[in-house]
């Protein structure tokens, strides 16, 4: 009766386990008094292997935030992040009167964040692309379209000083904080002033086919900006009087009409850490053991692999009733170097195709999934109690490799150290924490 009664019990926990979003720790341990308790069991020393990978190209193209800068970064080296982008005509057959006089052609990007030293000046050119983008194409973070060979800034040493958090005044008001980049005259007149192709947007793009906006190497630790280039105060503004009366014109960028990709460079890790190098470009995963990385910028990922938990677990009466990966922040200089907020797990299947873990599909919530970071414990947890359920059963059996990556990493700069599988430290070890029934 005691064994019937505890296949009862164990089986109703599976089923909450698959159908619901509860916790699980506890379920069913209410029935049953001291002398009926399930052989719940707990640990953390399940074997991970683990060391950290150069991230595959990733799609950049139209994405909410675009990147501009160069940072000097003391562990990952340099990173070099700029973008190309279409503008739109706001109508068809645009004028601008009998007699325009030309004042300027000014580019502007809203601020929506910051990587890095702001106090660092970057260097910022700024070129006319020399064929059109492709509607049709799919663009990813290294490729590299041609462009015209002269710098615009009217300036032709530019240096931005980044204020991603002031507020910048206009006529009688102040707006949200942007940048405000004053290209060359010759070029506002020649493009846009006196460009007879104003009737459509089509005769315009193929006229003028867009902008490349890059920064070049810059002294100290440099900065990565981040800006939003669908902004109804980011485009290019043309000043300009009529009659006297002083008027301006934006061409805008928007998702409907222009093609806009981010560009990054990494420098093949040539001024990162030995460490880091070693992993990255020599394929030592044994130094996975004490340190990982994590880096957005299409930059860093990390492989992790549980080569051990099917002959453990497989044929056993065990139903797992939570599963936990642990990861435990090294970083100890946040205020420049923000760590990600948030982390991204994806499935590595045998083949080579990338999925999401049956967590991340079936249970939407991230409260449920986890990766955000606690900067009180200095931990990111993921919940993957699906997955773990699933690798010691059959069908995973050759799909036991996971990435984790940084979210976001099209958009955003922010980087991650992290403890190993082996850590002088071992209480701080990348670890999964294992909460199961026996029966």
């Amino acid at each position: 009766m005691k064994r019937g009664l505890k296949l009862v019990i164990v089986f109703s926990i599976l089923f909450s386990l698959l159908g619901c979003k509860k916790e699980f720790d506890s379920i069913g341990l209410e029935l049953q008094n001291d002398s009926q308790q399930l052989n719940n069991r707990f640990t953390d020393t399940t074997t991970l292997v683990a060391y950290s990978i150069l991230e595959d190209s990733i799609i950049t193209q139209n994405l909410n935030n675009s990147v501009l800068g160069y940072v000097n970064d003391p562990i990952f080296g340099r990173t070099q992040a700029g973008f190309y982008t279409q503008f739109d005509l706001s109508g068809t057959n645009v004028t601008f009167g009998d007699n325009p006089q030309f004042d300027s052609l000014v580019l502007t990007l809203q601020y929506t964040g910051s990587f890095g030293d702001t106090t660092s000046p970057l260097s910022i050119k700024v070129y006319e692309i020399a064929e059109a983008l492709d509607a049709s194409k799919i663009y990813y973070n290294h490729h590299q379209t041609p462009v015209q060979p002269t710098n615009l800034t009217a300036k032709a040493n530019y240096q931005l000083y980044p204020k991603p958090n002031t507020r910048v005044r206009m006529d009688t008001s102040f707006v949200k904080p942007h940048i405000r980049i004053r290209l060359a005259d010759n070029f506002g007149i020649d493009k846009f002033l006196n460009n007879p192709t104003l009737t459509n947007n089509s005769a315009f793009q193929e006229s003028f086919p867009g902008l490349y906006v890059i920064a070049e190497a810059t002294t100290g630790t440099g900065n990565l900006v981040y800006v939003s280039l669908i902004s109804s105060l980011s485009g290019l503004t043309l000043y300009y009087k009529e009659n006297g009366t002083p008027k301006k014109y934006t061409f805008s960028i928007t998702t409907i009409n222009c093609k806009f990709y981010n560009y990054f460079d990494h420098f093949n890790y040539a001024q990162a850490t030995n460490d880091l190098k070693n992993q990255l470009l020599n394929g030592n995963t044994q130094l996975g053991e004490k340190v990982l990385y994590a880096q957005g910028t299409a930059g860093v990922k990390t492989r992790i692999k549980f080569p051990n938990l099917y002959n453990v677990y497989h044929g056993k009466n065990v139903v797992f009733n939570k599963a936990e990966l642990v990861i435990t922040n090294i970083n100890e200089d946040e205020l420049l170097f923000a760590v990600p907020q948030k982390l991204g797990l994806q499935w590595v299947k045998k083949n080579g195709n990338i999925a999401h873990l049956p967590d991340d599909e079936m249970y939407t919530s991230e409260s449920y999934f986890g990766g955000k970071y606690d900067a009180s414990t200095k931990e990111y947890r993921f919940r993957i109690t699906k997955y773990i359920q699933q690798l010691v059963q059959d069908s995973l059996i050759n799909n036991n490799e996971i990435n984790l990556v940084v979210n976001g990493a099209g958009i955003r700069a922010n980087r991650l150290t992290f403890y190993g599988t082996n850590p002088d430290d071992f209480s701080k070890r990348l670890r999964l924490e294992l909460s199961y029934t026996t029966y």
